[in-house]
C-alpha cells in the first residue's frame, strides 16, 4: 500500500518541475524576441533572474522523488515548493517590467 504523505510530497515535487518548464518556455520565448529585435537586451537579462530559485527548486524536486526516506522528504518538499514559489513570483514580476520597458 502507498503512503498518501508521500505521495502528496512527490506531487509538490512535480509540481516544481511543472513551473521550472513554463520557466524554460518563457526563456525561449525572450531568446526568440532578443534574436528578432523586439525585446531589449536588458529585458533577456532580468528575465535570467528567476533561474537562481528554479534551480535550488529542480534540483530539491529531483531528489525527492529519488528518495525513500520520509525524514529526507519532510525537509525537501517545502524547500522545493517555496523556491518554486519564490521563482513563479520572480518571473512573474520579470514579465511586467519587461512589458513596461516595452510599452515605454
Amino acid at each position: 500500500m502507498r503512503d498518501s504523505a508521500m505521495e502528496l510530497r512527490r506531487v509538490v515535487g512535480k509540481f516544481a518541475l511543472l513551473l521550472a518548464f513554463v520557466y524554460v518556455l518563457a526563456l525561449v520565448a525572450g531568446v526568440v524576441g532578443l534574436v528578432k529585435g523586439t525585446a531589449p537586451v536588458l529585458g533577456f537579462v532580468i528575465l535570467l533572474l528567476p533561474a537562481a530559485a528554479f534551480a535550488v527548486s529542480v534540483r530539491d524536486a529531483v531528489r525527492l522523488h529519488q528518495t525513500s526516506d520520509t525524514e529526507r522528504m519532510k525537509s525537501l518538499w517545502p524547500r522545493s515548493a517555496l523556491y518554486a514559489g519564490i521563482g513563479s513570483g520572480l518571473l512573474i514580476v520579470a514579465i511586467a517590467v519587461i512589458g513596461k520597458m516595452g510599452n515605454s
